[in-house]
């Protein structure tokens, strides 16, 4: 039997699913009959035939490889000549195809910042999915049970999306009344705070600036629980928040306040961000910096993609991602873009390119570094930022393997998953994405996404957004 789809060719052996339901029920998640309607791909042994790979690891494209699926695991990979496809298997042809691994996403949110209504966007997961993006670390919620709802939604198969590792709410050490985020001032409070989220289901937690005592105290209680933290912070310098414990430094370079001249203890500079366009990451200061971060053990997440939406000579919309906003939400974002040059938040272009100059030296330094979109009211969309991230990895000078590795086995290994995912290796789960094309030759492929594995079902990326066109902001 032959069936088409949309840039695809599959062929499907007559002993398809043989003896497969007890496999199933036992290696990979069952999906509720509303999440199957996104499925092109359900069989539970599946080969992905004559096909280019970019396997996670930064080793070169493979042509004409093929890649055994069976039970949600990679059961074989290889050239096409090495491997045996099993005959129960599904086989799909794609000569003329790509296959990277599932995207790891560290920067995420279920809703967007900078817009007047705050709106939980709980269409957000399909996005995400449809992209490639198949785990994601929520950064910090203003709604963290409703991110929790949909962990829980997306683990039992009622809802489609990413594997979610939930930050729970922002933690700060300033603030005020009307502050809507957490406030944290001792070590107790911290306790209480971090021993409430634990039970509640999140597994990493998120500072959002604060002085040095607060950052000491939630990650001394985290350690606790076995939690990790993470955090967006400039009145603790990268230095001292990697002595502190941080595990994962957000945003990179630009949230690095330790470049700024007269940095004071405990407080984050005033116009940081105009100061570090100023800062030469090339000077032996700032490389010695550098080598010092790479090997202290704490990673940096690459948020290229969001700060460039702020950049009004680089910013742009995305006519097909803004086509998934409710026609309010459209409305105010191209009214935000409209109006960028004349806002207060505008990020000088050289400071874009200072961020990857001290990104290609923290990976050369033998840094790890991982990468996440933000999404944000300037257009920049769950999903479309993510895949954005990779074109300007390829911009700040990373070949089309080691962006490819930043995005899916660094992001694995940062999250203390790499034996599960991350890369395209027999034993590990079948998170890939299929895109058309080569987005080594040619960087716009990787918005080619044509199927979405995630624990072995093939998910139809133009259904996920079809469900969603015009919903992304509603209720």
């Amino acid at each position: 039997m032959r069936r088409f789809f949309p840039g695809l060719f599959l062929v499907c052996t007559s002993a398809l699913g043989a003896g497969a339901p007890g496999r199933v029920a036992a290696q990979r998640p069952e999906l509720a009959p509303a999440v199957r309607e996104y499925l092109a791909v359900s069989a539970p042994v599946v080969a992905l035939t004559h096909v280019r790979v970019i396997d996670g690891t930064g080793a070169p494209p493979r042509d004409d490889q093929t890649i055994v699926l069976r039970d949600g695991r990679i059961e074989a990979a290889g050239a096409r000549a090495s491997i045996t496809i099993p005959p129960d298997a599904q086989v799909i042809e794609l000569a003329g195809h790509t296959v990277i691994p599932g995207l790891v996403g560290l920067h995420e949110h279920t809703w967007l910042g900078g817009i007047r209504t705050f709106t939980p966007m709980t269409h957000a997961p399909l996005l995400y999915l449809a992209a490639g993006v198949t785990t994601a670390l929520t950064a910090g919620s203003m709604m963290p049970y409703h991110e929790l709802g949909l962990k829980r939604a997306i683990d039992a198969g009622t809802l489609p999306g990413p594997r979610l590792h939930v930050t729970g709410p922002y933690l700060t050490g300033f603030g005020g009344a009307g502050s809507s985020m957490r406030v944290v001032t001792s070590a107790e409070e911290a306790r209480r705070v971090v021993d409430y989220w634990a039970a509640e289901g999140a597994t990493w937690l998120k500072v959002m600036n604060g002085p040095g005592a607060t950052v000491r105290a939630v990650v001394a209680a985290a350690q606790k629980r076995n939690l990790r933290v993470t955090g967006h912070l400039c009145s603790v310098t990268f230095a001292e928040a990697a002595k502190l414990g941080v595990q994962l430094l957000q945003h990179g370079f630009i949230t690095a306040s330790e470049y700024v001249p007269g940095k004071q203890p405990d407080v984050c500079p005033r116009e940081n961000q105009r100061a570090q366009a100023d800062v030469d990451p090339g000077s032996a200061a700032v490389q010695a910096s550098i080598a010092q971060l790479a090997v202290s053990g704490a990673a940096v997440v690459s948020t290229l993609g969001v700060y460039e939406s702020f950049v009004p000579e680089r910013a742009r919309l995305d006519t097909a991602a803004l086509a998934m906003l409710t026609p309010e939400l459209r409305a105010e974002i191209e009214s935000n873009h409209a109006k960028l040059a004349g806002s207060g938040f505008v990020v000088p272009p050289r400071l874009i390119e200072r961020m990857m100059q001290w990104e290609r030296a923290f990976v050369a330094a033998g840094g790890l570094l991982g990468a996440g979109s933000d999404p944000w009211g300037t257009g920049f969309l769950p999903g479309w930022g993510n895949l954005r991230n990779y074109e300007l990895l390829l911009e700040a000078g990373f070949t089309a393997p080691e962006a490819v590795r930043i995005m899916t086995q660094n992001g694995a290994r940062i999250l203390g998953e790499e034996g599960e995912r991350g890369s395209v290796e027999p034993g590990l789960r079948a998170d890939l994405v299929v895109l058309r094309g080569d987005p080594a030759a040619d960087p716009s492929h990787i918005y080619r996404t044509v199927l979405v594995f995630r624990d072995g079902y093939g998910y139809d990326p133009a259904k996920l957004r079809d469900a969603v066109r015009g919903k992304l902001g509603g209720s």
